[in-house]
Parts: C-alpha cells; structure tokens; sequence
C-alpha cells in the first residue's frame, strides 16, 4: 500500500506545525539539485559580465556609426 500524499501535489510543506521552517537555511544553501550558493555565484558572474560588455562597449565605441 502506498503511503497518503502530504499535499495536494505529494509536496511536503513549507513550515512545520510550530511554524518553524519545514527545511532550515543551512539546507537549503548547500543541499538540492541545484544549491543555491551556486546559483548565487553563477547570477554574479553574469552580472559582473553584463556590465563589463556594457562598459566595454561605452568607452570603445563599438556599434556607434
């Protein structure tokens, strides 16, 4: 016999019964298919890019006629 789903979904919650966090922070950063200190590290790395081919752009004059 299976057993009964948590939610509608089959999730589990996002906070316990004392409301406290079903999954701590420390988890959450670390843990996971994609954890989120990597996600952090990519977004700035692409930031810093962005803003480099920005500037690169500004001070070279590429595109400008």
């Amino acid at each position: 016999m299976s057993k009964p789903l948590k939610g509608p979904d089959g999730r589990v919650g996002d906070r316990l019964p004392d409301g406290t966090p079903a999954v701590s922070w420390e988890r959450r950063w670390t843990e996971g298919a994609l954890p989120l200190w990597l996600v952090a590290t990519a977004g700035g790395i692409a930031v810093f890019f962005v803003l480099g081919v920005f500037f690169y752009g500004s001070y070279t004059g590429v595109g400008s006629a």
